[in-house]
């Protein structure tokens, strides 16, 4: 305490009795009159439910058993540098990866996301060792973006608590340890940072390189002051990693040119020190060494306490963005587990790779390689209707890059001043095996990218990103279908020959895929929106209408014991394909046949009575629960209103699909088909699913063991967590539709983003009864709310204008309707319910123990 505040603290212990009472009534009551305006304030912006600060916390990923194995490692990050960290015996072991570690070209791909480098932290005795283990307790709290790891053995108790700093790359382990009589003298701890760089093997399963010096890479070690440096240089990058330790006297070795080590000088009985670690690369830098150090000078003066205040308060801005409250708390935990992954890795310059993002653990390995548009896109599903936009620039910005290099294909393919994207490419613009027969003629990947800046542009109502970037790119992708497309004068329609839908291995020699339609349906029609709103492209206007209404029929086809489907396209001879015995399982894998409801967006609840909607629903009840990994079947179904078939879908993939303890999913389906039991059990698309993990006996028909090629895919994620956005709120059809598919007798409420730039907030009691909404317009734009009590008399207020009553009108199909100002909340109640609302407090305790679902689990239970 300074003099001053001394002389403050004596000047008070001299004041009488009488003046005690008098201040310490004035400061009980001042804080009663704040507790009243906090309360106020939070009813008067959110009347219906206010949500406890611990909330989050009830979804910690709980390990009472170490994770020993990478792939069960905890994921951390902070949208650019991250990666798993797992226990050894002695400690811990960490995959540190970054966003940008593109080699390219190399002799197995074009470009290659590498892995980065591998620290190891070693306390010096066998600390978390299994046989020696008197407790444990491991959480990644996703509300803090951190990882805690205690343990306690005969030898010591430790702890470790690690994150990443969120406006710099570097990753921080604070490190306690206490030693016990059988080594009262302590321990030294020892760092190690190297890197061992390898094989990708993107076709694992089949083929794969034979030569083992591939991607062995140019690593360098060097020591500056008492820092280690790892130095790595690929084609066209050069990155470094720095590691420091605060706390404690350090002795630096260079062990090779690929290992260091950092040691502490004497044994502590206890010690408690920082290991600080960065990443630079040469996209940032041209000296990513000197760079990499000063980012720890930067991070050690600020201090580790403001290091890491400024970490807790970014997570908790980007908690505050949206809020979902579920009826099922594992699928709860699944959807916020979604976010947080988005949160750690979609802030760098690159798209969030779908074939296991930056949570790889075994050197450079990586399934695929090369990203394919189908699944990358997903991971961009949803995040503007969870009011995660920003999160959805490195996508954008990316592709609006690229744009040269999608026109020079287009040209390829005969098309002039339009863009293409083969199905398989990588992010510098390579169209990788684009000839290939099952993906050639597959056009809809610009189209569905463009589908994801007009959204973009939907929620925000960004206009300078819709002149500059948005329209640029959408009215390329349309000029491609535009210049493509051919007449038939007998028919009085467009065609296109040849193409084939996604991914099709069957034939790429068909006509008129249904794909294509809806895409094109989608995109035009959204050029000519956009073309409205900025005034422009009046004859391009007409054009994209007449393609529109002069496009092909749906392929229908009624099956027995089905009814009405939609079919995929037509053979040449005007047959539909695929023949009808020719159907099977492979038509629900990344189902095209219910494109015309996503990722198109051509119909929804609107259209309710038609005949596209009834054979959508038909195709959605009878999608088989093995086809679960990348099909978006469940935003589908959500998209269709049918709450229970989107509940029984993620039922289905959880359990399939979700793989991994720290609630990470794999994207295949059938990778049963590795186990050994396969034969054995009556399910084994269920049971024996995670047997490959576990099982070293596992192995690919080439032979090769299951085990180094342990990876999750990213795709299940985020179809679950955009299903459970369009569950709960839609605005794809002109207007807010509150509760569209809930599952029967779910209790739920939400704080989610609309499109026109509204965030809407709302709650559903197990009854049905909705009490409200509110609604803050960021930009003042006019509202259309689909009346949530049909054919009821509501009231509009503004709540921050003296809660002023707002008029409103009632369009067709019972739309309220009413204009907003910039940045007000507004009210909507049912006649006269105004003054009954209760707010609900939506209350959290941390969780303590794995969650089970089924089959799968969220963490790992005590084996001990």
């Amino acid at each position: 305490m300074t003099q001053k505040g001394s002389a403050l603290k004596g000047t008070c212990l001299r004041q009488t009795n009488k003046m005690r009472d008098i201040h310490r009534i004035a400061d009980i009551g001042g804080l009663f009159l704040l507790l009243i305006l906090i309360s106020v304030r939070n009813y008067g912006q959110n009347p219906l439910f206010a949500v406890d600060s611990m909330y989050l916390a009830k979804h910690d990923i709980v390990y009472k058993t170490p994770a020993y194995e990478g792939f069960e490692g905890f994921p951390l990050g902070n949208g650019d540098l991250g990666g798993m960290i797992w226990n050894t015996n002695n400690g811990i072991e960490v995959q540190l990866n970054k966003s940008d570690l593109y080699d390219r070209p190399n002799n197995e791909s074009l470009a290659t996301l590498r892995g980065g480098a591998r620290l190891t932290v070693d306390l010096g005795a066998p600390g978390v060792e299994w046989i020696y283990l008197d407790d444990f307790d491991g959480r990644l709290s996703i509300k803090n973006a951190e990882v805690v790891l205690h343990a306690k053995t005969p030898f010591m108790e430790s702890r470790v608590n690690s994150w990443v700093a969120s406006s710099k790359n570097v990753w921080c382990f604070q490190i306690k340890a206490s030693h016990f009589k059988q080594l009262k003298e302590g321990t030294k701890l020892r760092v190690s940072l190297e890197r061992w760089g390898s094989r990708t093997f993107p076709g694992w399963y089949g083929g794969f390189s034979k030569d083992t010096k591939s991607g062995l890479g140019n690593a360098n070690s060097i020591i500056i002051g008492k820092d280690l440096v790892l130095e790595e240089t690929f084609d066209g990058l050069r990155f470094s990693v720095a590691c420091r330790i605060l706390g404690e006297e350090t002795t630096p070795e260079i062990i090779s040119s690929n290992r260091l080590e950092l040691k502490t000088n004497s044994k502590q009985p206890n010690y408690d020190l920082t290991v600080i670690v960065s990443m630079v690369t040469s996209n940032e830098s041209e000296n990513p060494t000197e760079s990499a150090v000063q980012l720890l000078n930067d991070f050690e003066n600020r201090t580790l306490i403001k290091e890491k205040q400024a970490h807790q308060e970014w997570w908790k801005g980007f908690w505050k963005q949206s809020f979902v409250h579920l009826e099922n708390d594992y699928i709860e935990n699944v959807y916020y587990f979604r976010r947080y992954l988005m949160g750690s890795s979609s802030r760098g310059k690159y798209p969030v790779v779908f074939n296991g993002g930056l949570w790889t653990w075994n050197h450079d390995v990586r399934n695929w390689v090369t990203p394919h548009h189908w699944n990358t896109q997903q991971q961009y599903w949803g995040l503007c209707a969870q009011n995660d936009c920003e999160l959805m620039l490195p996508y954008l910005n990316t592709y609006f890059r690229l744009m040269p290099n999608a026109e020079e294909h287009a040209k390829k393919r005969g098309v002039e001043n339009a863009i293409l994207w083969s199905e398989p490419h990588d992010f510098f613009g390579s169209m990788t095996f684009w000839d290939r027969s099952d993906m050639l003629n597959n056009f809809t990947p610009a189209s569905q990218i463009a589908g994801l800046f007009w959204e973009y542009y939907q929620f925000t109502l960004d206009s300078v990103f819709l002149k500059q970037k948005a329209f640029p790119f959408m009215k390329k992708s349309a000029e491609f279908y535009v210049q493509k497309l051919q007449w038939d004068s007998l028919k009085n329609e467009y065609f296109i020959f040849p193409a084939q839908p996604y991914e099709q291995p069957r034939t790429n020699q068909l006509k008129n895929p249904v794909t294509d339609r809806n895409m094109i349906i989608a995109n035009l029609s959204n050029c000519i929106k956009a073309a409205e709103i900025l005034q422009t492209e009046v004859d391009k206007i007409k054009q994209w209408q007449r393609i529109i209404d002069h496009l092909w029929p749906i392929p229908y086809r009624v099956i027995p014991e089905m009814g009405e489907v939609i079919e995929l396209a037509y053979y040449p001879d005007g047959t539909l394909f695929p023949k009808v015995e020719e159907r099977g399982r492979w038509l629900n894998i990344m189902s095209p046949n219910t494109s015309v409801v996503f990722p198109s967006g051509v119909i929804g609840i609107d259209q309710a009575a038609s005949r596209e909607f009834k054979a959508a629903s038909t195709i959605v009840r009878h999608h088989l629960p093995t086809a679960n990994a990348i099909s978006p079947d469940p935003i589908v179904a959500a998209r269709l209103g049918m709450g229970n078939d989107v509940l029984k879908m993620m039922q289905n993939g959880i359990r399939r699909l979700q793989h991994f303890p720290q609630g990470l999913f794999y994207n295949i389906d059938h990778w049963y088909n590795l186990s050994l039991y396969r034969d054995s059990v009556t399910t084994p698309d269920i049971t024996a699913q995670r047997d490959y993990l576990y099982d070293e006996r596992a192995h690919y028909p080439n032979r090769l063991p299951a085990k180094p090629f342990i990876q999750a895919g990213l795709e299940p994620l985020s179809i679950y967590g955009t299903a459970i956005n369009e569950m709960l709120l839609q605005s794809n059809e002109g207007k807010i539709r509150v509760f569209p598919a809930i599952p029967d007798g779910w209790e739920v409420g939400f704080k989610l983003s609309a499109r026109g730039a509204f965030t809407v907030s709302s709650e559903k009691q197990k009854d049905g009864t909705i009490p409200a909404l509110i609604i803050e317009s960021r930009k003042g734009n006019e509202c259309r709310v689909v009346n949530p009590w049909p054919n009821s008399k509501v009231e509009v207020w503004n709540l921050k204008e003296n809660k002023k009553q707002v008029n409103h009108r009632i369009l067709q199909k019972d739309v309220i309707v009413f204009k907003t100002l910039p940045d007000q909340n507004y009210l909507i109640v049912p006649e006269g319910k105004k003054n009954t609302l209760k707010q609900t407090t939506y209350k959290g305790v941390q969780n303590d123990a794995p969650k089970s679902f089924y089959e799968a689990a969220l963490g790992k239970s005590r084996n001990f």
